[in-house]
């Protein structure tokens, strides 16, 4: 303990004192009538009051932690006297005072590393399922930033081998600080890079060794000041999914997909596949009767697999479901052979049931796939016209599957009671907030709120999930919306994104990042939400709506959402001024003239439970306001509806902005990859308008600024273009797309789009469109760009936009083909349509009310004298001076009918 004191007399007059030679440790006794007071001082300068008065005469021994090394601390002693006379007031006089800075005769070190898997029985085995938690204790570090890496033993025994292993860490660092008790923790969820870590264990081997074996190995570095201070003894032992070894002593082997089947799909990180002219198996999905792509189902559901597929029309397939285990998969499901009529072929599928689901479980106690499983697809080719593949069978492509008390119960909420009626309209018009969001936004949500076991009558779960939603959104159900949207960056800890503002960590730990968040839909994101819920963490506590939204803004008090006085947290932390909504002591806030709330700052003050419950209740009680007055739902029709589509997928857009997209039963040959797109005026008359070309690409996410040329991964082609802005772009094996060029602001840059999990259809729109016919005009051409490729489904919306204004627009495009869109940072995936103001502003007006009609949900507008004079477009700041910005379609309007 060192001190300073004030002063030149004894500071400690008329008492005895000693100080302890331990480090932090205060140790004093008072003798007569003696009162101290100990103050810690705080940020701002001012001192808090941390005293815990003594009984007369008792020793005090104070110890201060590593927390408080460095921080000044001040004691006063004062001494009491009683009045003279009876009656009279006792009396405080100040005897001494001293300043007080703790330091540490303790020498700062890593005192050991080490990693386990927290959620498992045997905390030194896990599956690719898992999170790992590493740790490394320190000495005399408290706040410090440890930075951790995850390495694959290829060494053989104990200890870790530098030379042996110098190729096996993984690329992703881990930071955290060091907390009060010495340790930094971080997690490590293996899933989000199973990829990279499977490719890397398998591809560094032992001397000797033919495979990797039944477990990879991992262990943990913890780095300071860049340098390495020690590193996990003991490995964690992560199941193999690769491994195909059988014990001896197992007399017949599980039947287990075709040997020959590479370990990744194509295309999604595996080897290059063997040429095979005779026919190629490019892709197996999941999908429903209305042929959308399916992540997760239940038991009762029906799936379908769709098939792409190149020279293979006549062939004989035939598919095989499995169970996807860390150790060995299970097959629940064989199809009988099948003839593929088309390079996309729909099967008619089989419905997953009790039986099926139960093949999946391999011990009646205890088996963790009782409850969930996932599967995957192999294709096993009859005609020994291609090879055989397996498609999903990783982290991203996986279907989960649940198995639920009663399908039948789940499917009923799918379906609204009368024939023909809109779902909301019958079911979830009472949603709070429910006229923010679109109908498959409420339909998800209910469900959600029934898969995290929220309470159902009168949707209370559902309102609670929408009431946290609206709040942390700002009331704007955006999933842009949040300080990482502003400038991207993923190495900021402090930036945030989406309908719950996700944080880095928290992206993280869902096995995602803020960018692939921001590049997704509001309904897709709704997935992550639920991610986010069903954390270990929270299992058991979210039981009512103060959990659950604690579970957003402070974690660590989600398990004291019951206790209405319980501190979640103080004017010590930076969430108590950034969280004014959660003052509502007088002493925190004042009214100004106009009689607004204004909330002080730098001050002392504490948010309790039941500030944030009252918050929430506000909330909940404004979107009541805000339900859903107009219905739109158009559910994908299973029924024969009326087909007006021959040969070819048709999209009709209305002038009323219904659209629908008609599938009819045969596909006319040569139509597989076109799209045809009719407009219906309000006399009743059909415009064939533009028949395009579509294909699909890995989606991409929100272009990251480099300033010089990424190399993050091996790069495929490296080619200079002459596209607009554009003048160099780089493809990556991993699917990535770096483009370089002169962007309007930032100069000269880098733009890095990371390729994503899920496929988009892009269509390449025409070079220009000039119809004109009884009083329709849809008119468009571009100008010095060369993106002119956009979404399928957005094409509907902006030529419904284009009728609805009756002008001929210049647009400077959408994305180029692979879904890339430099300048463009958010044009990915062709969500996005920028046009050219007309500069008159009656005009203009009519065009931002025309995208909306036809349900673009961003519409951004300048910043200048003239873009001020607009009305219903948000701001895109002065990038958008020079043009409108229509984004984010809402593709949930499209209503898909399929031939029967």
């Amino acid at each position: 303990m060192t001190g300073n004191i004030i002063g030149n007399q004894n500071p400690l007059v008329g008492t005895t004192c000693s100080y302890e030679v331990k480090p932090s440790i205060l140790s004093f006794g008072l003798k007569g009538d003696y009162e101290w007071y100990l103050y810690k001082k705080q940020k701002n300068g001012s001192w808090k009051d941390i005293t815990s008065q003594p009984k007369k005469g008792e020793k005090v021994t104070f110890k201060f932690g590593e927390i408080g090394l460095g921080i000044e601390f001040q004691m006063k002693v004062y001494e009491t006297k009683k009045g003279i006379l009876p009656g009279l007031p006792t009396t405080k006089n100040l005897v001494a005072s001293i300043i007080l800075i703790p330091t540490s005769n303790k020498v700062p070190k890593i005192d050991k590393v080490v990693l386990f898997n927290r959620g498992g029985t045997n905390v030194n085995k896990a599956s690719y399922r898992d999170t790992l938690i590493a740790q490394a204790h320190c000495i005399a570090m408290f706040n410090k930033e440890i930075e951790f890496h995850l390495w694959e033993d290829d060494a053989p025994g104990k200890g870790h081998d530098p030379v042996i292993n110098k190729n096996n860490r993984h690329t992703r660092s881990y930071k955290a600080r060091v907390n009060e008790k010495g340790i930094a923790e971080v997690q490590i969820p293996l899933m989000s890079d199973e990829k990279i870590l499977r490719q890397m264990a398998n591809q560094f081997l032992m001397k000797g060794d033919k495979s990797e074996g039944a477990n990879h190995e991992y262990y943990v570095t913890a780095t300071y000041s860049g340098k390495i201070q020690g590193a996990s003894q003991v490995n964690v032992d992560v199941a193999n999914p690769d491994y195909k070894g059988q014990p001896q002593s197992q007399p017949k082997p599980k039947p287990q997909p075709e040997k020959h089947t590479p370990k990744f799909p194509a295309g999604q990180g595996g080897g290059p596949k063997q040429p095979d002219p005779k026919g190629n198996i490019i892709e197996a999905v999941f999908i429903d009767d209305t042929g959308e792509e399916l992540s997760k189902v239940a038991v009762g559901d029906k799936v379908r697999v769709r098939i792409h597929s190149k020279n293979m029309v006549e062939k004989h397939i035939q598919y095989v479901i499995w169970e996807y285990d860390t150790a060995s998969n299970d097959e629940v499901f064989r199809s009988g052979n099948i003839k593929i009529s088309a390079d996309i072929h729909d099967t008619s599928g089989f419905v997953i049931t009790k039986d099926i689901f139960e093949k999946g479980i391999d011990s009646p106690i205890g088996d963790p796939d009782s409850d969930k499983q996932n599967y995957f697809i192999e294709i096993i080719s009859k005609d020994l016209s291609a090879e055989s593949q397996k498609f999903g069978v990783n982290s991203e492509g996986l279907m989960e599957v649940e198995k639920v008390k009663s399908a039948a119960g789940v499917q009923k909420t799918q379906k609204p009671d009368k024939p023909g009626s809109c779902i909301c309209q019958e079911q979830y018009k009472d949603l709070v907030w429910g006229g923010k969001v679109s109908c498959e936004f409420r339909k998800k949500v209910i469900q959600i709120a029934k898969n995290l076991e929220l309470p159902q009558k009168n949707y209370e779960g559902a309102n609670w999930l929408m009431t946290i939603m609206a709040l942390e959104s700002a009331y704007s159900f955006s999933p842009k919306c949040g300080t990482f949207g502003k400038n991207p960056d993923e190495n900021s800890k402090y930036k945030y994104i989406g309908l719950i503002q996700f944080g880095k960590a928290a992206a993280e730990e869902i096995g995602t990042t803020r960018t692939h968040l921001m590049s997704l839909t509001a309904e897709q994101q709704l997935d992550y939400v639920e991610k986010h819920f069903k954390k270990k963490i929270y299992q058991n506590l979210l039981k009512n709506r103060t959990a659950l939204y604690l579970a957003v803004n402070y974690p660590n008090s989600t398990s004291h959402a019951s206790e209405r006085n319980y501190v979640v947290y103080d004017n010590t932390k930076d969430a108590y001024d950034d969280n004014p909504m959660f003052k509502r002591e007088t002493h925190e806030f004042w009214i100004d003239k106009a009689g607004k709330k204004q909330y002080y700052k730098g001050k002392e003050g504490k948010s309790y439970v039941w500030e944030f419950e009252e918050a929430l209740k506000e909330v909940e009680e404004l979107g009541q306001s805000n339900k859903t007055k107009t219905f739109t739902c158009n559910n994908n029709s299973t029924k024969n509806d009326n087909i007006s589509a021959k040969d070819i997928v048709t999209y009709h857009i209305y002038h009323d902005s219904k659209i629908e997209k008609h599938i009819p039963k045969k596909i006319k040959e040569g139509n597989e990859t076109k799209y045809k797109y009719v407009y219906h005026d309000s006399k009743g008359n059909e415009h064939e308008i533009t028949t395009v070309d579509w294909h699909t690409t890995r989606e991409k996410g929100v272009g990251q600024v480099y300033k010089t040329k990424p190399t993050h991964a091996k790069v495929l082609s490296d080619q200079n273009v002459s596209e607009g802005n554009t003048s160099r772009r780089v493809k990556y094996e991993n699917g990535d797309i770096a483009e370089y060029g002169t962007h309007p602001k930032k100069g000269i840059i880098w733009l890095l789009y990371k390729a994503g999990k899920n496929n988009v259809e892009l269509i390449k729109m025409p070079d220009s469109l000039n119809y004109k016919k009884d009083g329709v005009y849809i008119a468009y051409s571009f100008s010095k760009t060369q993106r002119r490729y956009t979404g399928a489904d957005s094409f509907a919306g902006f030529i419904g936009y284009l009728a609805k204004s009756g002008y001929k627009l210049t647009t400077t495009g959408s994305c180029f083909s692979e879904g890339s869109s430099f300048p463009s940072q958010e044009h990915c995936n062709g969500r996005s349509v920028d046009t050219l103001y007309l500069s008159i502003v009656e005009q203009d007006q009519k065009v931002i009310d025309s995208a909306i009609f036809f349900h673009f949900t961003e519409v951004l507008k300048g910043v200048n004298a003239y873009c001020q004079k607009l009305k219903r477009a948000g701001n895109g700041g002065s990038l958008h001076n020079s043009h409108l910005h229509s984004g984010n379609f809402n593709s949930s309007v499209i209503k898909t009918i399929k031939e029967k």
